[in-house]
């Protein structure tokens, strides 16, 4: 097989199911199966019931439950014509599911109040947020803080109250997003219960917004509230506020102001491409910081830094990014994330290792040293980025075989030298990226003895040769739920588990024989 076709191969095997609100076709198939059983719906009835379907909006608990209440009344079209699903029906339909859930899953819910309406929010960045507010307990040593909260956005994508945008490749959650009229719900029962205000929604016009909004945010924890809305007013402060999800107005790029919000522990500025800012002075005095996202206007990143004790997540959404020395005493930072960071400067002195940072990406230029081996024990995600000509044995790549948390590697290579890859990666690797020239087809075994390896993508003529010869030993790691694109029956060879379990993307000019 010719390798440049594998990518075709495996995108056609894995069927990646993605949960959406039902359309009109699917609406009109569970309700019927839930009013009818295996029957069709009559046809003196098929009109009436259509209209009533459609009202639900493709809420499957509204077509559920309205599909219950027509169960138990005669099937008569004069009967049906008096049911009718209103907004107010739909809320009550809401509020029953969300009553049903536990306390940490509603923070978990009435925090989504927080993003724009039909916005696709990133999982990974809704779970670190919810980590940092602290909503959630793990109570099981073997689970990760963060595993627990990737349970419960799927708990409530079950109680079809979240409903998911995209996967991943290994079949996680990447992206998800609010249904209308549930997000409708939501921002009006975190307002109610004053867990989360949408200054926008509650306050509409700029007018209410610059006389009422400084005397809403003593009443509010939390807050979504716009650039703009954050300097009408030079008084507008709130030492109640501990949370603000800034959301970007399109042409507009003054600096904010977040000094007066003394008690702020969130701030996340929800655009990657948005230029807004904050000047540093401001947002380094907020020392009780956990979560930080949003964009600098210089790529020097101040010592100041030093003053937010409490960080746990650091996002910053620009390039080249220098960090100083003194983001090695940020004892509690889990995810130190950029487009890209310069080579990390290291500390004169003995320094404690960062045992809970999980998240480091993308470093460029990382040199994998003992020493920092040692300073990053818990690493999970690492990616980094190699741009400079020459390439040696400075970066000490044979250390990430000694990470031995590490689970998701990213590798890109922005020159054409091809190192020669040896046995490198930790055991322990569950996703492997590989961009740009790293590796030989014949030392793909490397590779393929991975123990754990699900996930393996290969991008930008990441492999050089002519033949990729593969043997029955590599890429043996099964899906335990089974596998994609074959139900339940077992791959026929290991050749054909690694096709359908490990998505790899190629140039189509690759033309690289398969054996």
């Amino acid at each position: 097989m010719d390798v440049g076709h594998v990518a075709t191969y495996a995108a056609i095997s894995w069927n990646i199911h993605i949960m959406r609100f039902l359309d009109d076709e699917q609406s009109w198939h569970l309700f019927q199966h839930n009013v009818f059983g295996d029957h069709d719906c009559p046809l003196e009835l098929q009109c009436v019931g259509e209209k009533l379907v459609k009202g639900c909006g493709g809420l499957p608990l509204s077509i559920v439950t309205m599909a219950g209440l027509l169960s138990r009344i005669p099937r008569a079209p004069k009967l049906w014509q008096q049911i009718e699903v209103n907004d107010e029906q739909l809320v009550s339909i809401l509020s029953l599911s969300y009553n049903h859930l536990p306390p940490h899953l509603r923070k978990c819910f009435l925090y989504m109040a927080g993003f724009p309406q039909v916005y696709d929010i990133r999982a990974s960045e809704l779970i670190k947020l919810w980590v940092a507010e602290g909503f959630l307990e793990c109570r099981n040593e073997s689970k990760s803080i963060e595993m627990a909260a990737e349970d419960c956005l799927e708990d409530l994508i079950k109680q079809s109250l979240v409903l998911i945008s995209s996967r991943k490749s290994d079949g996680k959650i990447k992206s998800c997003r609010l249904h209308s009229m549930v997000w409708d719900f939501c921002v009006r029962q975190a307002g109610k219960e004053k867990f989360l205000l949408s200054v926008t929604d509650y306050l509409p016009t700029p007018i209410l917004r610059k006389h009422f909004l400084p005397l809403v945010l003593h009443n509010h924890p939390r807050i979504s509230v716009s650039w703009h809305d954050l300097r009408l007013r030079e008084s507008t402060h709130s030492s109640c506020t501990t949370s603000i999800i800034c959301i970007p107005q399109r042409g507009y790029r003054p600096k904010a102001s977040v000094e007066n919000f003394t008690s702020l522990g969130v701030l996340h500025v929800l655009s990657r491409n948005d230029r807004s800012y904050w000047a540093l002075g401001q947002v380094f005095k907020l020392i009780y910081l956990t979560y930080l996202a949003f964009y600098i206007p210089d790529d020097i990143v101040p010592a100041a830094i030093a003053k937010l004790q409490n960080l746990q997540t650091l996002i910053i959404y620009r390039s080249n990014v220098h960090l100083p020395v003194e983001i090695w005493s940020l004892r509690q930072l889990r995810n130190l994330i950029a487009f890209s960071f310069c080579p990390l400067l290291l500390p004169e002195g003995e320094t404690l290792p960062l045992e809970n940072l999980h998240t480091l990406y993308m470093a460029t230029n990382f040199a994998c040293s003992g020493w920092m081996v040692g300073m990053l024990p818990n690493i999970k995600k690492l990616g980094i980025c190699y741009s400079e000509v020459k390439f040696g044995v400075d970066y000490h790549l044979g250390n990430l075989i000694h990470l031995f948390k590490l689970e998701k590697l990213k590798l890109n290579m922005h020159n054409s030298y091809v190192p020669r890859l040896n046995p490198i990666f930790s055991l322990s690797l569950k996703k492997l990226e590989l961009s740009g020239g790293w590796i030989y087809w014949r030392d793909m075994a490397i590779v393929g003895s991975l123990p754990n390896l699900q996930v393996l993508k290969l991008k930008n003529y990441a492999c050089y040769g002519e033949h990729w010869g593969t043997f029955d030993k590599e890429f043996g790691k099964k899906n335990t739920r089974g596998t994609p694109g074959l139900g339940k029956r077992r791959p026929k060879s290991c050749c054909e588990a690694f096709l359908i379990l490990i998505q790899t993307c190629l140039c189509a000019s690759h033309q690289v024989k398969f054996s």
